[in-house]
């Protein structure tokens, strides 16, 4: 089946709002939560469908305007069923100058001799911010079905002013890798994979070296600035719920980083403090407060105290 999902998001009076969007069956594209309760936009994928099937093909379309942001979700994990010919998932992103945009989708999980490839394209302009997170799980697990898929293979190409600044491709083929090895899954089941593009990449790598110095029992992690303009950070795991809340919270601190780095290119903006409803003034550090902000908003930061060493 051929399935499509558009998404045009743009700036209204301070507002991002949707301006267009289309979807086919068996995916549905709606709100997350109220269209009014934040200023940025919240989308959610969702799917009537049980997985990914043979031959499937989804297509997601992605616009983000001038200084719009958009956060956008996923409803579950997604499921790849057996197959003998495969099946894809096609995303292009269009990002204008000033746009945030947030996208951390549930993990993969792939079936015993599923075939798939997920292909994404993001067009940037120089001054937009991109968040970009996806989990690849090694199968179901307690069905003891770990690495017995077919092939896997996610190809992500990140364009900045039309030039290619970043490729990030993963091809994982059990039957003919050591997959369980080094440098591969290591033991764990899951991966997952931040991608942080900005202008001021360079800037939130210095904070990341300073406020990620604690190590979690049950995750293994690394970063590092792959390009003038990316950080990317990789974890490993076995538990998926458990790496998509680490990576819902390490993208709320790489959002309220970007949106006080933002206010400090621009001043003119008005800054409001969700609390106390004053203009901030341009000579607070705010990097480092906005980090700290991020960690102490995340809700997915209790579940990692519990399991911190």
């Amino acid at each position: 089946m051929d399935s499509a999902i558009k998404i045009n998001a743009e700036k209204e009076n301070q507002k991002t709002v949707l301006k267009e969007s289309y979807h086919s069956a068996p995916y549905k594209l709606t709100y997350y939560g109220s269209p009014t309760f934040h200023e940025h936009l919240e989308m959610i994928i969702m799917s009537a469908s049980p997985g990914v099937m043979d031959e499937d093909k989804l297509t997601i379309d992605v616009h983000v305007k001038e200084a719009a942001e958009l956060k956008l979700f996923t409803q579950s994990f997604n499921k790849v069923h057996p197959m003998k010919i495969g099946a894809v998932q096609e995303t292009q992103i269009q990002m204008e100058r000033n746009a945030i945009f947030h996208y951390i989708s549930h993990p993969i999980t792939p079936f015993k001799d599923s075939i798939f490839l997920a292909k994404n394209e993001i067009h940037m302009d120089k001054d937009a911010v991109l968040i970009w997170g996806d989990i690849i799980c090694s199968g179901r697990v307690h069905m003891k079905e770990s690495f017995v898929f077919s092939q896997l293979h996610s190809l992500t190409k990140i364009y900045k002013d039309n030039k290619l600044i970043f490729i990030d491709n993963q091809f994982l083929s059990p039957a003919k890798q050591p997959i369980q090895k080094m440098l591969f899954f290591e033991g764990y089941t899951h991966q997952a994979t931040l991608l942080f593009s900005s202008s001021f990449a360079k800037d939130l790598k210095v904070e990341l070296d300073e406020i990620l110095v604690q190590d979690y029992e049950d995750i293994t992690y690394g970063f590092t600035q792959a390009a003038n303009d990316v950080v990317i950070f990789r974890a490993l795991g076995n538990n998926g719920e458990l790496l998509y809340d680490f990576l819902l919270m390490l993208g709320q601190l790489c959002w309220e980083f970007s949106q006080h780095k933002i206010e400090e290119l621009n001043p003119k903006r008005e800054v409001i403090e969700e609390e106390t409803a004053e203009e901030v003034p341009l000579e607070v550090p705010i990097k480092k407060k906005a980090a700290k902000k991020a960690f102490k908003k995340a809700e997915s930061i209790k579940k990692l105290e519990v399991i911190a060493e």
